[in-house]
């Protein structure tokens, strides 16, 4: 099972101006709009670290930058090792929502150790990227985002008993109107102990996938250099904010997906072995039709929009055998039976012909806002499939059987704040 330690963070001080102004999402889910809109928020703002332009040049500007900031106490390193309860508020369908997780160090062990599990298939590219930036930094800006069972108990009994005991230390609300709280707790044998039952329990990875894969080669890279570390070395470890599986919070949305092109002439006659299509009242374009469309489909239908100009229709398993008929080898009937599987081998392999390959080549657009979705047909003639979300319980149990779903399976909403607290790679 992997260690869990705290660890002595880096957090912006008082001169740095408002957390409100100082934080922002992980790098991967930051557009060029937003980069600019919270690089011009302030001049200390965690996107000038987490996401910095300049080429070639990037990573040792950022080391640089890094280091000024500390050098002139933007930023300093607690004098003692620490675990991070943290809380976010945010708003979902007009839902108040809380979620909690505990920021701690968590060992950066391969996936075939089994301690942590991931649930999805990652790229190389932004491994690269990463490993790049971490190498050139020696921080860890982003936390990993992992989600334990907890069956004890203990971690939610221990964030919920912080949070209950004094106000955070720090908190701040970012652009989207989302809360973010942080209480710092002096890790020492008593706190440890009541998080002891966490250490015989693995973990899945929720979000954050790529920054993990990065810290295990980051400390594989340490060990070959040094050739040893020491047990509890930072090296070792990535940065993790840990949430517990039954936590209210786990708000996981759909990624939806776009088919830049129209349907072939004889889309029912291909898709009818496996759905049952129902047209639904209303038009492709308008938001109110397809939120209607949505509430109204059944559990198990993908809505699409536009097989037909303008039409919206609910494509329905006809009977379960379609998850066994569908599944490829190697894949159970579970794995085959999540949306975004279901309309891979269902709807975009009979349409299209499309293949794994050409998913990756970019032949599927992806979003997890409808808003968008309708945007973009309105743009440009193309098909549209709206999915259900990928539940927790199916996230985990498909990790536990060692079956990875595809890239953009799931949307784990809000995304953790950058900036609460970066993690030093060194003692």
């Amino acid at each position: 099972m992997p260690q869990i330690l705290p660890f002595r963070g880096i957090r912006y001080t008082a001169p740095a101006g408002s957390l409100d102004d100082l934080l922002a999402p992980p790098y991967d889910v930051i557009t060029p709009a937003q980069q600019q809109a919270l690089a011009n928020r302030s001049p200390y703002n965690a996107v000038h670290l987490e996401l910095a332009s300049g080429g070639e040049a990037r990573d040792a500007r950022v080391a640089a930058l890094l280091e000024s900031w500390q050098r002139d106490g933007i930023l300093a390193r607690d004098e003692l090792p620490m675990l991070y309860v943290y809380e976010q508020r945010f708003v979902e369908a007009g839902q108040e929502y809380r979620r909690r997780a505990l920021l701690a160090e968590v060992e950066a062990q391969p996936w075939d150790e089994g301690a942590v599990k991931p649930h999805e298939f990652t790229m190389s590219g932004p491994k690269e990227d990463r490993l790049k930036l971490l190498e050139a930094t020696h921080v860890q800006f982003s936390p990993v985002f992992m989600i334990a069972r907890d069956r004890a108990g203990q971690l939610r009994q221990f964030l919920d008993e912080t949070m209950a005991s004094r106000p955070p230390d720090q908190e701040a609300a970012t652009i989207e109107g989302d809360r973010h709280r942080l209480w710092l707790v002096e890790a020492g044998r008593l706190e440890m102990r009541r998080l002891a039952p966490l250490l015989s329990e693995s973990f899945t990875i929720a979000d954050g996938h790529h920054r993990y894969e990065t810290a295990v080669t980051y400390k594989q890279r340490q060990l070959e250099r040094a050739g040893t570390l020491e047990r509890d070395h930072p090296a070792r470890f990535a940065m993790t904010a840990i949430v517990a599986a039954d936590d209210p919070g786990l708000v996981i949305r759909p990624i939806h997906r776009i088919v830049p092109r129209p349907a072939p002439a004889d889309w029912e006659s291909r898709l009818s072995a496996t759905f049952q299509m129902a047209r639904m009242a209303g038009q492709a374009g308008d938001p109110a039709a397809v939120d209607a469309a949505l509430a109204s489909a059944p559990a198990d239908a993908i809505v699409a929009l536009s097989l037909e100009p303008g039409a919206i229709h609910s494509l329905t398993p006809v009977d379960a055998s379609v998850y066994a008929r569908l599944a490829p080898a190697g894949h159970s009937e579970e794995w085959t039976r999540i949306a975004p599987n279901l309309c891979r081998y269902g709807v975009l392999g009979p349409l299209w012909g499309i293949t794994d390959d050409d998913l990756r080549a970019g032949a599927v657009e992806y979003t997890h806002d409808t808003g968008e979705v309708l945007d973009l047909l309105r743009e440009r003639e193309a098909c549209a499939f709206l999915l259900r979300p990928v539940s927790v319980h199916d996230t985990i149990a498909l990790a536990d059987q060692g079956e990875r779903m595809p890239q953009k399976s799931t949307f784990f909403h809000p995304k953790l704040g950058t900036g609460l607290v970066f993690h030093p790679l060194y003692p």
